[in-house]
């Protein structure tokens, strides 16, 4: 059963040098377009908590159970997309990623039905090992396709899949909770996303060799790195992964991304209810700037580090770690009600969150492993990253439950140790980076 998701034999290779670009074109503009709406989907069907939250706190469930079904989640993206990402670099992607976007989808369309703390947690942990069918094996499939000195570009093209799905959450999101309920939120989207997962697996494609096609390296005239990646098993290129310490320092920084990343995503809309006084709308309405300004970030950032930087990606991504930084402050210590400069640094956190994602997120990894191991790189990143992912949960449960205040029977939340941590996280993001910018001249000289 298991070898129906490895990846095809090699088809003879097709002669006709016009068949081929054709094949080319048409199948690189579907396999993007689909891998985009799809895994900006998988998105709405990760963050529905996030939005949530404050109808579910009214309907009886504690911070601290919130926390600990984000927790739930993202341990088991944690440990998924690590193992995904190595098992990925032999399998068929279009046999994972619309199975992942199916699974998740169930699992929301049961929970529309659910009170049960418990059955949340269970079934979250469960959405999360679904969820970790993405991404890895997204990037893989984008190696595949496009050569190594297209992969930046391409990757900022996907990556605007993150912020499709959360615009979508935080704005459609909350406008089905205001018309039909929580418990809607869940179902209504997940039904959806049943029928994409089905036009997902039609569209999606295997390598271009199990097309008769030659590979991208070869198809763009790149050679030389071909022969090179020709060198190495995939096992021996997972191996460079796992033994290279600049790989394991981007994963600490990881660590640092996803802490600042989901604490944002999944608290910030009950922050601004909270500590900034607007409404569910208006809260969702701002926290909507920062995916829809970090898809034009992610969009942006190959060309930015490409034209801008020189392609010195590590000083495009401390850069732009300054500007998250500066937003995040911002979002902080802007007084309450004040809609302009909430949105403003939420805009700014926003656009430069979009950057880093791109090369905090993988593709700095990437860069420096053989295309072979693009999956083992993405899983070794996304273990730590979702593992900081996961400890914010649990920490910001913790502390907003700490610090509430109950008088009369009304609770207030204060948020000061938390905002700390937040700021705390980018900033030690951005450091981690710095000894990277010697990281491709060591490679360099290696080789």
């Amino acid at each position: 059963m298991l070898k129906w998701f490895l990846t095809g034999v090699n088809k003879p290779r097709i002669q006709d040098s016009n068949v081929v670009k054709k094949m080319y074109h048409t199948y690189r503009l579907q396999l993007v377009t689909t891998m985009i709406l799809g895994y900006g989907m998988y998105y709405v069907m990760r963050m529905t908590l996030g939005v949530a939250k404050k109808p579910m706190l009214d309907a009886g469930f504690s911070a601290t159970q919130l926390g600990e079904m984000g927790f739930a989640m993202m341990i088991a993206i944690a440990v998924g997309k690590c193992a995904n990402g190595f098992i990925a670099d032999y399998c068929n992607i279009k046999k994972i990623v619309p199975l992942g976007l199916l699974g998740a989808a169930v699992v929301n369309v049961i929970l529309g039905f659910s009170d049960a703390w418990y059955i949340f947690v269970a079934l979250w942990f469960v959405n999360g090992v679904f969820q970790s069918m993405g991404s890895a094996p997204c990037i893989t499939s984008l190696s595949q396709w496009f050569s190594k000195s297209q992969l930046a570009t391409y990757y900022g093209v996907f990556s605007i899949a993150h912020y499709v799905g959360e615009a979508a959450t935080y704005l459609g999101t909350a406008m089905i909770i205001l018309a039909f309920g929580w418990h809607a939120a869940f179902f209504m989207p997940g039904v959806a996303c049943i029928v994409l997962a089905f036009i997902m697996y039609r569209f999606m494609k295997d390598r271009p060799e199990t097309y008769g096609l030659p590979s991208a390296n070869e198809f763009e005239g790149e050679t030389s790195q071909e022969k090179a990646e020709q060198k190495v098993s995939t096992k021996e290129a997972q191996l460079m992964v796992i033994k290279n310490p600049y790989v394991w320092l981007l994963a600490a920084a990881a660590i640092c991304l996803g802490i600042s990343r989901y604490s944002i995503s999944s608290w910030g809309v009950i922050f601004l209810q909270e500590a900034k006084g607007f409404d569910l709308i208006t809260a969702g309405s701002i926290m909507a700037l920062s995916p829809i300004l970090g898809g034009v970030g992610s969009f942006l950032s190959g060309f930015i580090s490409d034209k801008i930087f020189k392609s010195r990606h590590s000083v495009t991504t401390i850069v732009f770690g300054v500007m998250m930084l500066i937003g995040l402050v911002g979002i902080c210590y802007v007084p309450a009600n004040s809609y302009y400069l909430t949105a403003l640094f939420v805009s700014i956190f926003g656009f430069g969150l979009g950057v880093i994602l791109c090369f905090v997120g993988g593709l700095l990894a990437v860069d420096l492993c053989p295309r072979k191991a693009t999956g083992a790189a993405m899983g070794v990143i996304g273990l730590l990253a979702y593992g900081g992912s996961a400890a914010q949960d649990l920490v910001n449960g913790f502390l907003m439950d700490s610090a509430k205040v109950v008088v009369n029977g009304v609770t207030t939340y204060h948020f000061g140790t938390i905002t700390t941590f937040w700021i705390a996280s980018v900033a030690i993001m951005t450091i981690l980076i710095v000894p990277t910018l010697w990281a491709k001249r060591v490679k360099h000289d290696e080789d």
